[in-house]
């Protein structure tokens, strides 16, 4: 039986479209019958016949001309040609134009009934073909898709920069106009970006969800995709920002990996009735490519942290270690000093009893700021660290600690550029001095003798800039974002230097940004080391 297969008789020989359907119809088709041209445009554009029966003379159009409309209308349609009269002529026209087969009247019901059967044998095959073209086609931009979204997200480990190239690369390979990331962290979902969306209906976005919350906390719990056709009827509350600001379809899908559900990526279009079911498979594999870099990124972030955790520990240890070397060198200077002087059975020339009483006081000292040092760094990372800013003038600043500085640069030349036009600064003067001459010390510490050594400062617009540097070792670029953390040191001190304990650049840091600046260093292997930082004008 030909279920569900069609054929259009037309014909204005009404006893032979009887006898024609009654044929047709024994054999398990469905007939449809038609007197004229007009009659059959009229039932063709209602629906579709798989096949059309014409006559080639019909009273209101000639059967080629009625041939090329039908085609028109239905591309796929096996047209047959019928005629009482044949000639080469017709049968040439009615196959240029599309005819599958020109038959002549009387017709042979036997060959009637094959020319139909290879019409829609070919037929069958013609729509087959098409539809697996257009499924590869369809899955060629499916896989295209995937391919540009995960190229995005394969660029970075950075977890924002990873979600954010996403949304973008699926808004310029989907067309669609909106989309967003919620993402669960302490059992609840948090945007973390969205695409497309207007400022005031990003304000109006809810910035965290409950996981068991409306659609988002649904699509999320259930890790099922979800379409919403009309959001203006929709009461979802956690949606209602989408509604108001002019979109009318939603669809969700979860961000799974290894069977959990990490969060959602939502789209929203302001056409209604948009999201079909390979529209769902493509967002449910663009979700699959975020999910598993959003999972590495996280991956990566955690062995970051155990990496950094480790570091600082093994910094720590060494700072300690430092520390200690620190306290017990000066600690054991005083001590001997002091218990040669105490000896009752030796009598010292004034110039020794002074010697010894200059190493405690010079070590006593160092003692002193080792001390401050470690109640700065306290201070600082308690975020306590009190600054009373007034108005100074950088050069008095720097008078002020100009002998300290000398006797810090004994042995190299020490030059100072402070124009006087330089405006003055909002800081306290105290710490700033600190800055200055832990930043000289450094600078002789890490450079050799008879070098020069140079603090400079320049007005730029709101701001002072005040450098240091020097003609030393240098400092690779792989270490500059480094050299300011706590219990950093370097390596390629001038031979009997003590290490230190690493806290010197790191305290100039917390000073300088306490006052509002920021505080930088520009430097090459052997070519030396200049730190700049910025102080606000007053």
């Amino acid at each position: 039986m030909k279920v569900n297969e069609s054929v259009l008789v037309v014909d204005d020989d009404l006893d032979f479209l009887k006898i024609i359907s009654r044929i047709l119809g024994s054999k398990g088709y469905e007939v449809g019958t038609a007197p004229s041209a007009g009659e059959a445009i009229s039932r063709l554009k209602e629906r579709f016949y798989n096949a059309a029966i014409l006559d080639i003379s019909l009273p209101d159009a000639n059967g080629t001309e009625l041939l090329s409309r039908i085609i028109e209308i239905h591309p796929d349609i096996i047209a047959i040609m019928l005629t009482g009269h044949s000639s080469v002529q017709n049968a040439v026209e009615s196959l240029n134009r599309g005819a599958f087969a020109y038959l002549e009247k009387p017709l042979d019901p036997e060959n009637l009934l094959s020319v139909i059967s290879r019409g829609l044998e070919k037929q069958l095959l013609v729509i087959e073909n098409r539809d697996l073209v257009e499924e590869l086609e369809r899955h060629n931009r499916i896989t295209n898709t995937l391919l540009n979204v995960s190229q995005a997200v394969s660029q970075s480990l950075d977890l924002q920069k990873i979600i954010d190239s996403a949304l973008d690369r699926v808004a310029q390979s989907t067309g669609l106009e909106a989309n967003f990331v919620y993402l669960n962290e302490n059992d609840h979902l948090l945007l973390k970006s969205h695409h497309g969306l207007s400022k005031r209906i990003v304000q109006a976005m809810p910035k965290e969800v409950g996981k068991d919350s409306g659609v988002i906390g649904r699509i999320f719990g259930e890790a099922k995709p979800e379409i919403i056709e009309e959001l203006t009827k929709e009461a979802e509350a956690n949606l209602v920002f989408l509604g108001d600001g002019g979109y009318h379809s939603f669809a969700g899908v979860p961000l799974t990996i290894l069977g959990e559900s990490i969060g959602i990526l939502g789209v929203a279009t302001s056409f209604a009735h948009y999201f079909s079911a390979n529209n769902i498979e493509l967002l449910t594999g663009i979700g699959r490519e975020i999910a598993i870099a959003v999972r590495n990124a996280q991956l990566y972030e955690e062995a970051s942290s155990a990496r950094a955790l480790k570091e600082l520990d093994s910094m720590r240890t060494e700072f300690l270690a430092n520390v200690s070397h620190e306290l017990r060198t000066p600690l054991a200077v005083i001590k001997g000093s002091a218990n040669s002087l105490l000896q009752p059975d030796v009598i010292f020339d004034e110039q020794t009893r002074r010697d010894f009483l200059s190493s405690i006081d010079k070590d006593a000292d160092t003692l002193t700021r080792l001390v401050d040092d470690l109640l700065m760094m306290s201070r600082l990372e308690a975020e306590a660290l009190e600054v009373k800013r007034k108005p100074h003038k950088l050069a008095e600043v720097i008078n002020s600690i100009k002998d300290r500085l000398d006797n810090l640069t004994a042995k190299h030349h020490l030059r100072i550029d402070i124009p006087d036009t330089a405006p003055p600064v909002a800081i306290d003067d105290g710490r700033i001095g600190e800055v200055l001459t832990n930043l000289v010390e450094n600078a002789v510490k890490f450079s050799e003798d008879n070098t020069t050594i140079t603090i400079e400062a320049h007005p730029n617009g709101k701001e002072v800039v005040l450098s240091v540097s020097d003609e030393g070792i240098g400092i690779p670029e792989e270490l500059h974002h480094k050299i300011f953390g706590r219990f950093f040191q370097g390596d390629g001190r001038k031979t009997g230097r003590r290490k230190g304990t690493g806290l010197g650049l790191a305290i100039c840091r917390g000073i300088v940004e306490a006052h509002g600046g920021r505080i930088w260093v520009e430097s090459e292997p052997a070519r030396g080391t200049k730190f700049s930082f910025s102080l606000p004008v007053h």
